[in-house]
């Protein structure tokens, strides 16, 4: 029974070794064939695959009531679980693409001013669709997580006898609930397919040279991984064929399209690629270093550049050949930063 392992959390007074020391059961799927965190979205009624134009125009844009931010409210017929204070919403920012889906919904649940009651509930319910979650505590939070593949579900909270010094969120004085409410985060992990065309682009792939951010990155891996919501549209879906270029970057043999790979696979058409720059960081309080950065056209109204990170090195000028190369290359222009102190 989900509420005897859940039990620990209800002890105020037990550390956290303790309440570590349980270990939750492999995750699950009822329907092998579906992402369970997708159906627990379709059932609700969530058009999680819809692009943020379409929500918007759907539903319109709001102010949230307590943290001031634009937010797009996803009202349905039924929560997607009890005790949610407001409809689950996605944040609206410019250096989103209206035209992809949003891949992040969150929300925040109270049925009372004891932040481990909230948790335990939220999860309780969550916990029967989606199984026992893992742990995700932090040195100020308790925290469960679902996942599966690059789709997540967390539920975290702030008891306020864990914290060192007193939250003052100025949210938490427009509504008081939020001090103690359980904060859902779901993260759909979707990303675009490759198209026809493209898969012309990435069959055709010309390598310039290997890159460097990540370590044992893989297809699989690239799977697991959400991309993140402002580099949609130059973010596609990991193949296995692929596997040969990724910690790779070069282009298409028809050099119309940039791609690298690292914790995600990127595309992006040369018509969009305005340049690449180099961040130049000299030691300090951090280590420096360097990093190589592609900047893009976005093909949307209201956005500004969006600046793409290709790699990274130890080394302040260590990234300079590389992008000397991807420039040449690809006949963009290249700037080297101006240096700056890792403070």
């Amino acid at each position: 029974m989900l509420l005897k392992w859940l039990r620990p959390l209800l002890a105020h007074g037990r550390s956290k070794e303790r309440v570590l020391a349980v270990a939750g059961a492999p995750e699950r799927s009822d329907r092998p064939d579906e992402n369970p965190i997708h159906a627990l979205l379709n059932a609700a009624g969530v058009s999680w695959r819809s692009p943020r134009a379409a929500l918007a125009a759907r539903y319109g844009i709001r102010q949230h009531p307590a943290y001031g931010w634009d937010v797009i409210e996803i009202r349905t017929p039924q929560p997607i679980v009890k005790g949610l204070l407001w409809p689950l919403s996605v944040q609206v920012f410019s250096q989103f693409s209206p035209d992809v889906p949003a891949t992040d919904f969150s929300g925040i649940t109270s049925i009372g001013d004891d932040a481990r009651e909230n948790l335990l509930a939220s999860m309780n319910e969550l916990g029967a669709r989606l199984g026992e979650p893992k742990f995700a505590d932090n040195s100020n939070t308790l925290s469960r997580r679902w996942a599966f593949g690059a789709a997540a579900l967390s539920l975290t909270v702030w008891p306020p006898e864990m914290q060192r010094r007193p939250l003052t969120n100025p949210a938490h004085k427009r509504d008081p609930r939020l001090k103690t409410g359980c904060h859902v985060l779901i993260k759909t992990g979707w990303r675009k397919a490759v198209t026809a065309g493209e898969l012309g682009w990435l069959n055709s792939f010309v390598p310039i040279d290997r890159i460097s951010v990540y370590r044992n990155i893989t297809v699989d891996s690239a799977y697991g991984l959400p991309a993140e919501q402002s580099e949609l549209e130059f973010v596609r879906e990991p193949r296995n064929e692929m596997a040969s270029f990724f910690g790779f970057i070069g282009c298409s043999a028809d050099r119309a399209a940039l791609i690298f790979c690292h914790a995600q696979l990127y595309l992006v058409p040369m018509t969009d690629v305005i340049g690449f720059h180099v961040d130049r960081i000299r030691p300090a309080k951090g280590a420096g270093g360097s990093r190589l950065h592609v900047d893009c056209r976005p093909n949307y109204r209201g956005a500004r550049t969006k600046r793409l990170l290709i790699s990274a090195a130890d080394g302040v000028e260590d990234s300079n050949g590389l992008a000397s190369a991807i420039s040449s290359a690809t006949g963009k222009p290249l700037e080297l930063g101006d240096y700056v102190y890792d403070v």
